[in-house]
C-alpha cells in the first residue's frame, strides 16, 4: 500500500470543498490506472464518504474489489458504459462531483478504430454532460491529453472535441449550472498507455523496440496529478483548461533509465504519432494565466468568473516537449523509481 493510500501514516491534506465533496464522487473509467490512483486518493486523504468507480470491465472491477488497498466501505463498484445514457443517469444520482477519466487512449488501437475511439471519447462526453445537468451535478472535471493540441491521430481530435464540447456545456450552464473544467497532461508514469510498461516487459529479452530515440514526451509522476486535480477542484471557475507545468524526456533516456545494458531497435514513428507534443498552442496563448506549478487556459468567452490572477504569457508562448530543459539520466531514474510509482503497474 502506498503513503498516500495509508490513513494511519498521512494526515489529510488534499480535501475537497464541500460544494464538490458533499455527495458521492463518480469516477468514470475508475479502474483504470488513473482512475485508481484517484480512488486512492478520494478513499484515503481527501476521506470522502461515497465513492463510485465506474467502468464498463467487468475483469477490472474484480481485480479492483479483491485488492486490499480497496476494501474500503466508502467504496462502490458499478458496472457501466459512458457510451450508455440510461446507465449514466443511473450512477450519476446523488453525486456532486465527476471525475472523468474514461476514454479509447491507445494511439494505434484509435487510429485502426476511430468510429469507436468517436463513440467512446465524443458521444461518451455527450452523454456525461447530459446526464450530470439532469442529476444537479456541482463539478465535472475530465482528463485529456497533449495529444489535443494540434492533434495528429484520432485520439487526439476526439479528446480535442471532448475539451470542446465540455467547454461549451459550461457556457450553456449558466451561472448556477453545472461546472466543468479540464486537466490536460502528459503521460502519466506507470499508467498502461504509456511506454514505460512496455519497455519494462522488453527489458526482459534484452532489446527495446523504440520508435526514435529524439522523440520528447512530457511526464507526470501519479502525486503530481492527484495534485493537479486537486487544485481544479479548488479552483477551477467553469470551462477553464488547467495544464500542469511538467518536465519532459527524450524516449532515449527513457529508455536508458529502464534498462541500460538492452539493445536499441529503431522502429520508427507510429501511424498519427508525432515527435513532440505541445501543451498549449499558441492560438491560446492570449487566454493563458501562469502560475508557479500550473496555468490556466480561460475560456474563449470572458463568462461570469473571468480570471485575472496569474501572470499574463508572451503572444507566441507554447508548451513544448523539444524546448527543454529535458530531464536527464539521473532524474528520469528517480522518478521511475519513486515509491509512489513503483507502487502503480511498475
Amino acid at each position: 500500500m502506498t503513503a498516500a493510500a495509508d490513513s494511519t501514516s498521512v494526515a489529510p491534506r488534499r480535501r475537497l470543498p464541500p460544494r464538490a465533496g458533499d455527495g458521492a464522487i463518480l469516477v468514470t473509467g475508475g479502474t483504470g490506472t488513473t482512475g485508481r490512483l484517484l480512488l486512492s486518493w478520494l478513499l484515503y486523504e481527501a476521506q470522502a464518504s461515497r465513492v463510485i468507480a465506474f467502468s464498463r470491465d467487468e475483469q477490472k472491477h474484480h481485480d479492483l474489489l479483491q485488492d486490499p488497498q480497496f476494501q474500503h466501505p466508502a467504496l462502490y463498484s458499478m458496472v457501466g458504459d459512458i457510451r450508455d445514457p440510461r446507465r449514466l443517469r443511473e450512477a450519476m444520482e446523488g453525486v456532486s462531483l465527476v471525475l472523468h477519466t474514461a476514454a479509447m487512449k491507445h494511439v494505434p488501437i484509435a487510429e485502426a478504430n476511430p468510429s469507436e475511439a468517436i463513440r467512446t471519447n465524443v458521444e461518451g462526453t455527450e452523454n456525461l454532460i447530459r446526464a450530470a445537468r439532469d442529476a444537479g451535478v456541482a463539478r465535472i472535471i475530465a482528463h485529456s491529453t497533449d495529444k489535443a493540441v494540434e492533434p495528429s491521430c484520432v485520439y487526439g481530435a476526439t479528446k480535442l472535441a471532448m475539451e470542446k464540447l465540455l467547454v461549451a456545456a459550461d457556457l450553456d450552464s449558466g451561472r448556477d449550472g453545472s461546472r466543468f473544467d479540464i486537466l490536460r497532461h502528459g503521460n502519466l508514469i506507470g499508467s498502461r498507455g504509456s511506454v514505460i510498461p512496455m519497455f519494462l516487459e522488453q527489458k526482459k529479452s534484452g532489446r527495446l523496440k523504440v520508435t526514435d530515440p529524439e522523440m520528447t514526451r512530457f511526464w507526470i509522476d501519479p502525486d503530481s496529478l492527484i495534485s493537479a486535480v486537486h487544485q481544479v477542484v479548488i479552483d477551477g471557475r467553469g470551462g477553464e483548461i488547467f495544464v500542469p507545468r511538467s518536465p519532459a524526456a527524450r524516449l532515449a533516456t527513457v529508455a536508458a533509465a529502464i534498462a541500460p545494458e538492452a539493445v536499441i531497435e529503431v522502429i520508427g514513428v507510429r501511424p498519427g504519432e508525432k515527435m513532440h507534443e505541445s501543451l498549449t498552442s499558441r492560438q491560446e496563448a492570449s487566454r493563458i494565466r501562469l502560475f508557479e506549478q500550473h496555468l490556466v487556459i480561460t475560456p474563449p468567452a470572458s463568462g461570469h468568473l473571468r480570471r485575472h490572477d496569474g501572470d499574463a504569457v508572451a503572444a507566441d508562448f507554447c508548451l513544448q516537449s523539444d524546448h527543454g530543459p529535458w530531464l536527464d539520466l539521473q532524474a528520469m531514474q528517480t522518478l521511475l523509481s519513486s515509491e509512489l510509482v513503483c507502487s502503480h503497474d511498475l
